[in-house]
């Protein structure tokens, strides 16, 4: 998923993207210079009828833990 960098009200860096995203996706975003980085959705701050602004983490989500259903491995 694309995304783009955004200056959000408390000062911090987040990102913008075109389409409904959620927390832990991955999104690639890439600024001025032509440099991408990979970074995760964390929280939802605002949603519009075309975007929504999210703030971001560097680190990708912890998976789920493992249910007594599942095979232990």
């Amino acid at each position: 998923m694309e995304a783009t960098w955004y200056k959000l009200k408390d000062g911090t860096w987040g990102v913008k993207i075109r389409q409904d995203g959620q927390a832990g996706d991955e999104v690639s975003v890439t600024n001025k210079k032509g440099e991408t980085k990979t970074a995760f959705l964390d929280k939802r701050v605002a949603k519009f009828d075309d975007a929504q602004l999210w703030s971001v983490t560097e680190d990708a989500p912890a998976a789920a833990p493992k249910t007594l259903d599942e095979e232990p491995f």
